[in-house]
């Protein structure tokens, strides 16, 4: 596959139609797996916005308000980091001598980490907006959280894949233990959204 970056004009993947990204993530070996996880991620948090305002929309309530304007603040860094992933891969790809390959092989794992910190930021407020949100749009929220929990999935899965570039055995563990932090903070969460959803 090229190695060619997909990106539009001004070098950002979010310039592209969605057309253009999905023939780029089947053609290409960029975007990975990462950066469609990222753009994924963001689309979920998008829905979860929008169940947030339609429900403001609906009635004004003062802890709602809150709670979308945080939403709408973290709205667009998940995504952000899918031109990361594109950047941590050129760079892995174009790195010589073996401390440049070992610089780049810790940016390809904490490019994924830093994605799923954000996942849990978004399904912190997903899980806060649910008992907020009116009936109607409360299915917005459920795929929201179902695309969100998936993307971090798939970036710690990138962690796995990327750590064993590392030469350093404790840079490996070390690496480990966040991505297994990371993934229980999302699983409790996951948990708990799935709770309040049966009730």
């Amino acid at each position: 596959m090229s190695g060619t970056s997909p990106c539009g004009p001004g070098g950002q993947l979010w310039n592209l139609t969605l057309a253009q990204f999905r023939q780029a993530a089947a053609g290409r070996g960029m975007p990975g797996c990462g950066a469609v996880a990222a753009v994924v991620a963001d689309l979920g948090l998008a829905l979860v916005v929008k169940a947030l305002r339609v429900s403001e929309e609906h009635e004004r309530r003062e802890g709602r308000n809150g709670l979308l304007q945080a939403a709408q603040a973290l709205l667009g860094r998940p995504g952000a980091f899918a031109d990361d992933d594109v950047a941590a891969f050129e760079s892995y790809l174009h790195a010589e001598g073996h401390d440049a390959q070992q610089a780049a092989a810790r940016q390809a794992c904490a490019v994924p980490l830093a994605t799923a910190r954000v996942c849990n930021e978004a399904l912190a407020i997903a899980e806060a907006a649910w008992p907020e949100v009116v009936e109607s749009v409360r299915c917005d929220v459920q795929a929201g959280v179902l695309l969100i929990g998936a993307a971090i999935e798939t970036v710690l899965l990138n962690v796995e894949v990327d750590l064993g570039a590392l030469d350093s055995l404790s840079a490996r563990q070390e690496l480990r233990e966040i991505r297994e932090k990371v993934r229980s903070e999302a699983a409790s969460r996951l948990e708990r959204i799935a709770a309040l959803e049966i009730k």
